[in-house]
């Protein structure tokens, strides 16, 4: 019997909420958490703490689960591996590019989840809108040319010498190949994950036609939301490259659990500790995004899930004996539903 997923891979019209049922890469947040929420709630009462989780990065706002500053946590990092930004307030009236900085640029919420509401920037009118429109503070960031994307997983235990990578997992791009004849519209019918993305492009950009082999790039930022596709790397975790994240991570204190989003060159020079940027550094929200790769398997995705929930469980019980106090219940739940950080 023909697997359900060979069909939605060969058939190019295959109904839209067909191949979100059948690839679990697609399932609502909601829905692929509950057995992960079911497996936290078991660790919070092995801990006896509903919060146990905030025990784990003691220098990170409740560890890095929810509402903490991005700019905060890169300032943290050395700056030789990180692109210059700057935090811009909420309500500044008008936005001045700092010198250090030059167009395109990169614009996204302090506070953000998954990608929302980070985009390119080519022009100050267009910054300016985009300060206008937020309504919270924001960072502007040197846009890094660097070819490749990646997210790797780190996490060491506090009593351990050396850290490790859990996951590692390089980025693909959305984009279509030209043929010198089929519109871009035409081009990206021809992909379930392009097809879910043509809504946010314009008329003029799906009509345009590219040369015979041209490669047109669909979107430029790295997320699943923006037709991103994720791919298992793991296999590419060696010593030399533990050794580089493990340096950098030593030298922020309180962090043991995270993942930081990278762009790089190639993998020999990250191995060398050069030529790549750390564009953010996710607390214990951090998913090890190699589980969304198809390839992975549903089974294997939630094993390695819990697999990184048991460790963090892990760290926080080591903190706990170090003396680390954890967010009280009452106090981290108001702080949740009042939206207040």
């Amino acid at each position: 019997m023909t697997d359900i997923k060979e069909i939605v891979k060969k058939q190019n019209n295959t109904p839209i909420w067909l191949g979100k049922t059948v690839n679990y890469e697609y399932w609502p947040v909601w829905f692929f958490y509950i057995p992960i929420g079911l497996y936290i709630t078991y660790l919070a009462l092995k801990a006896r703490s509903a919060t146990f989780f905030t025990g784990v990065n003691p220098s990170f706002k409740d560890s890095g689960i929810i509402r903490y500053s991005k700019f905060d946590v890169l300032s943290r990092i050395s700056e030789e591996f990180k692109p210059k930004g700057v935090l811009i307030k909420s309500g500044t009236l008008n936005i001045v590019l700092p010198p250090q900085l030059s167009f395109p640029v990169i614009a996204k919420p302090d506070m953000g989840e998954r990608g929302k509401g980070v985009t390119v920037v080519y022009d100050l009118a267009t910054l300016q809108r985009y300060a206008d429109t937020i309504n919270q503070d924001f960072i502007i960031q040197e846009f890094c040319d660097f070819p490749q994307e990646a997210a790797i997983f780190y996490m060491r235990k506090p009593t351990e010498s050396r850290g490790r990578i859990t996951s590692f997992t390089t980025k693909e791009f959305l984009s279509v190949t030209g043929n010198g004849h089929q519109t871009i519209d035409q081009l990206m019918s021809l992909s379930f994950r392009a097809r879910l993305q043509k809504g946010r492009m314009s008329p003029e950009f799906l009509i345009s036609i590219p040369q015979s082999g041209e490669h047109v790039k669909i979107e430029a930022i790295g997320n699943h939301n923006r037709g991103t596709r994720f791919i298992n790397s793991n296999h590419l975790i060696s010593e030399k490259l533990v050794s580089v994240f493990d340096d950098i991570s030593k030298k922020i204190d309180g962090f043991y659990y995270g993942r930081y989003d990278l762009k790089f060159n190639t993998i020999e020079e990250m191995e060398d500790g050069i030529n790549f940027k750390i564009v953010e550094l996710n607390g214990i929200n951090s998913e090890p995004v190699h589980i969304y790769d198809q390839q992975t398997g549903l089974f294997n995705a939630y094993k390695d899930f819990f697999t990184h929930m048991r460790y963090m469980y892990e760290i926080s019980e080591e903190n706990k004996l170090r003396g680390i106090q954890r967010t009280g219940a009452i106090r981290f739940w108001v702080s949740i539903f009042s939206g207040k950080g």
